[in-house]
């Protein structure tokens, strides 16, 4: 029985990566420093501390924290004006809420942009508990993030199932215990290495979801969602 869904926000909820990827390479570029190929990959897995320490490292200067907030201003006009939803997100999400099953954000990403897309979007209302990687300091590489939001529900992992679009966070989550869905992104699926491609990923999780149309006509007519959600994952 499934009582509560955890989502990752770009590239599972919002289109947002291919604006990280160009915020990547653009912001080296600012700062006159070469930017390493696939640095975009790289970036994916880390928070935005982390990635600010990062670019420090390539040598841009400032303190991570004056690079964070560079980093995040320029995320941020994204998030607010042009970031688009995944194809049938909102919906999907309606459909959790109307069947009661619990739904939350676990975002590696900077708070304030992914809050202003989701309420531009209109899926906020619908998001119960929000938590990033920042708050509970530490990166996806952990499952503190994803435990944290199972616990504000008073779920256990098998309860709950994750929705993510890289590979290293599906197999943390799987390690940690949860059922997780791989959503398709894109530049998430681009990786050089065998895990990191779409074959990989879905090997790596329960189920791969190209859109989330998929689920939404799996699950419909919803007699019991909460429990044909599990049945699906198996």
């Amino acid at each position: 029985m499934i009582r509560c869904c955890i989502f990752d926000a770009d590239g599972t909820l919002l289109d947002s990566m291919p604006m990280w990827r160009d915020i990547t390479y653009e912001y080296a570029q600012q700062k006159g420093i070469h930017a390493p190929e696939g640095l975009h990959r790289t970036l994916n897995r880390l928070s935005l501390e982390q990635c600010a320490a990062y670019y420090q490292g390539l040598g841009v200067p400032g303190t991570v924290e004056e690079i964070a907030q560079e980093l995040s201003q320029c995320a941020l006009e994204g998030y607010r004006t042009r970031v688009p939803e995944k194809p049938h997100a909102g919906e999907f999400l309606r459909l959790l809420q109307e069947n009661h099953i619990h739904i939350a954000v676990a975002t590696a990403s900077n708070r304030e942009g992914v809050l202003a897309a989701l309420r531009r979007l209109g899926m906020l209302p619908l998001v119960e508990e929000f938590v990033t990687c920042t708050e509970v300091g530490k990166s996806k590489e952990h499952p503190d993030v994803y435990l944290r939001c199972a616990e504000s529900f008073g779920a256990a992992p098998e309860e709950s199932v994750v929705f993510e679009d890289s590979a290293y966070a599906i197999r943390t989550a799987k390690a940690a215990g949860f059922p997780v869905v791989a959503v398709e992104d894109g530049i998430s699926g681009d990786g050089e290495g065998q895990l990191e491609t779409r074959e990989g990923i879905a090997r790596l999780s329960d189920f791969y979801l190209r859109d989330y149309e998929e689920l939404i006509q799996a699950l419909t007519p919803p007699e019991d969602l909460a429990q044909s959600l599990g049945e699906l994952l198996g």
